[in-house]
């Protein structure tokens, strides 16, 4: 893993943006895994900008839904699927035949699960995952458990998950979500993490110490051959020295 640490979100966005364009202009059919959130949004809006103003082509370009809240229709304001569409797919004007995602109102979650493994299946792997650090260090809506799920999987949502800025924008009551799982995440050809917000320190530095542990989803990806972590240091207010192996020690 590379720890790319940057001072502020604006220098964070930008480094994540030209990462995206880097993959993009490498492979113009790339398969892209979009996160939602408050850390990667500047890099989308920014990568827009860019797509837009240098004539880069995104034709070809897919795009998956990493997560989803279960049981909120798709029109909430407070869903993914609305975050999406308002950051990427309408302003790029993007062909829904390039797009899937999670129909968190499908009566049966595990069929819905194995319908979007099935597509990965098919059509992947993911060329570019991109993913935001939980506040308790999950990934996607991988939350802490005593165990890793690699696939597609409907899980009950810690009580640090449900404070998200998204559930914010409802007043639904959100108790599960819908999300890739391990195995599906670290089969990507390349992983962008980022990592900013005063409330993810103490998931950073489980992060940092090196030790892969499912009571920090986030440590999984450890066992990744090409993650790049871009970290707005002023966020998180620490820096932890990458630990050896033969200093790894319990978080």
């Amino acid at each position: 893993m590379f720890f790319i640490e940057e001072e502020g979100y604006l220098p964070l966005s930008v480094a994540a943006s030209d990462l995206m364009i880097r993959v993009l202009r490498e492979k113009p059919d790339a398969l892209f895994c979009i996160a939602t959130g408050g850390s990667p949004l500047g890099a989308y809006e920014r990568f827009v900008t860019l797509v837009k103003r240098e004539g880069i082509d995104t034709s070809q370009l897919r795009i998956i839904k990493l997560d989803e809240w279960w049981g909120i229709p798709a029109t909430d304001p407070s869903t993914c699927e609305q975050y999406i569409q308002k950051r990427l797919l309408r302003p790029l004007y993007f062909d829904k035949s390039r797009y899937i995602g999670f129909d968190s109102m499908a009566v049966n979650a595990e069929e819905e699960c194995g319908r979007i493994d099935a597509w990965l299946e098919k059509n992947g792997p993911i060329d570019l995952c991109i993913l935001g650090l939980g506040k308790n260090g999950h990934l996607g809506l991988n939350e802490p458990s005593d165990e890793f799920t690699p696939f597609c999987h409907a899980p009950y949502l810690d009580a640090k998950t449900k404070t998200h800025v998204l559930l914010k924008n409802t007043d639904a009551v959100v108790e599960r979500g819908i999300t890739l799982g391990m195995a599906n995440l670290l089969c990507s050809r390349e992983i962008l993490m980022l990592v900013t917000g005063r409330e993810k320190k103490q998931a950073y530095k489980a992060l940092r110490w090196g030790r892969v542990t499912p009571a920090y989803p986030c440590t999984a990806l450890w066992l990744h051959g090409n993650t790049s972590c871009i970290v707005d240091i002023s966020a998180v207010s620490v820096s932890v020295e990458r630990v050896v192996c033969e200093n790894y020690k319990s978080v």
